[in-house]
């Protein structure tokens, strides 16, 4: 009990405490080619001059995204642009503020804490790897995207959102804890200037849509098109921070840590578009095993397991027990490919049409368990399940 109340705390301070709480704007080099003070972004000149602005119009929905815009720009005036690698700084107020640059996580963070401040609802949605601002008025059911690192994507996308019957916004109000909707990028892709090159304005943000291994056209069909999930500002803002900062402990293989940071996110982890393949999940699960930590890998697993949108069909709905067997094969744990197998049956059985990558996993599972049963060099421990040389 007491353990539960303490990450609650921890969790009220995080909410309590702005990334963007020690940054300075404009960037330092921006503010020297312009001579000119740097301020605190969240004390600053022009996001009171935003903020008074929007005070004094009508609020209506196109003022709200004019004040959302504005803040994108202020804060591209604030951060560099900066992917992430194994020597990217944990996403920290100290860290942002002295490197000025951040992925797009960053960026959408800075933005959700200024709108924030500002007043203005507004909703953090990720699709394929990517984070951005969604806004929705629920009077005339339109929306908004801010894309902070780029301009042309701050634009309306009611006609680019498709869902089964229930809004984003509806959703959440019925208690889901993530909304999820369709990105139609290609229709969004329609609204930008005729001036721009399509081709390679999506061979620079490669989230736009999957790739068939031909160049972008018109009309990408089933590849430009994405699976969105939609969060409250707060959470999303909390949930981008424990899936980068996991991401840069995976990256210089501190795993157990970057499972510590994902294990309380059941139901929300983000990364699940079957076309990604689980693949970040998938090496965190395969180091945590290499390091003797399978408990963690199947926590992480099960994690994964329980963010799946409900009727994904793809394999992603094999990883919990395809973890379980190789997490059993590396512990000779016999109880734990017994309980990896009945997932197998499980899966399988709950299909109307046969699934041949599945019939095969449970046979080479099947396998496994006859192979160490038997083995004349291994003995089984029957009190623990488990299999001593």
């Amino acid at each position: 009990m007491n353990e539960r109340v303490e990450q609650s705390d921890k969790r009220q301070d995080r909410c309590n405490q702005y990334l963007s709480s020690q940054l300075l704007t404009p960037r330092s080099d921006i503010a020297e080619k312009r001579g000119i003070k740097r301020e605190l972004l969240l004390e600053s000149e022009k996001l009171c001059g935003i903020k008074n602005v929007y005070e004094k119009s009508d609020k209506t929905f196109d003022d709200v995204a004019e004040a959302a815009k504005s803040v994108a720009e202020l804060v591209r005036e604030t951060l560099y642009f900066r992917s992430t690698g194994n020597f990217s700084s944990p996403l920290e107020a100290v860290n942002i503020a002295k490197d000025e640059a951040a992925n797009c996580y960053g960026h959408t963070i800075v933005a959700s804490e200024c709108l924030e401040k500002l007043g203005i609802e507004h909703f953090i949605s990720y699709a394929n790897q990517h984070t951005f601002i969604t806004l929705f008025d629920r009077s005339s059911n339109r929306s908004f995207i801010i894309d902070v690192l780029t301009e042309e994507l701050r634009c309306e996308m009611t006609d680019a959102i498709g869902f089964d019957g229930i809004d984003p916004i509806e959703q959440l109000y019925c208690g889901e804890l993530r909304a999820n909707s369709t990105l139609y990028t290609d229709l969004l892709l329609q609204k930008l200037p005729s001036s721009v090159n399509r081709s390679n304005f999506v061979a620079r943000r490669e989230w736009l849509m999957f790739s068939d291994g031909m160049k972008y056209r018109d009309g990408y069909g089933r590849n430009a098109r994405l699976q969105m999930l939609t969060l409250p500002s707060i959470p999303g803002r909390l949930l981008l921070l424990d899936e980068y900062n996991a991401r840069i402990d995976q990256l210089n293989g501190r795993y157990k840590e970057a499972a510590d940071k994902i294990v309380d996110l059941s139901g929300i982890y983000l990364d699940v578009d079957s076309r990604n393949d689980l693949r970040e999940v998938d090496k965190l699960c395969r180091g945590l095993i290499e390091q003797g930590s399978g408990d963690l890998a199947i926590q992480a697993a099960s994690v994964v397991n329980d963010s799946l949108l409900s009727g994904d069909s793809s394999k992603n709905r094999l990883f919990l027990p395809d973890v379980m067997r190789k997490v059993a094969k590396h512990d000779r744990d016999i109880n734990l490919l017994n309980e990896a197998i009945r997932l197998y049956k499980e899966i399988i059985n709950s299909k109307p049409k046969y699934d041949s990558l599945a019939v095969g996993k449970l046979r080479a599972a099947e396998k496994l368990l006859r192979s160490i049963k038997t083995t004349g060099e291994i003995a089984c421990d029957a009190t623990c399940g488990k299999i001593s040389e």
